[in-house]
């Protein structure tokens, strides 16, 4: 057995969603993500408040179709 004294592993997970409604804040604050790359973590929340939030409430892991894991180690 082995210590890894630091280990990161960032975790991405992708998500298909059909056929969903949204309010119109919402949708635009989801279209400009889309259009300009735009990507948000909940430190960055405040740039597409009601986005942020709509995905909290409607995404989860457990919806995930696609993994995949980064690992650092220092």
């Amino acid at each position: 057995m082995r210590t890894i004294k630091d280990l990161t592993v960032k975790v991405t997970y992708s998500v298909s969603l059909s056929d969903v409604e949204v309010s119109e804040k919402v949708a635009k604050q989801l279209e400009q993500m889309a259009d300009y790359g735009f990507s948000i973590s909940d430190s960055e929340e405040n740039k597409f408040p009601e986005a942020f939030e709509w995905c909290c409430d409607n995404i989860s892991e457990d919806d995930a179709l696609y993994w995949e894991y980064e690992v650092e180690i220092d």
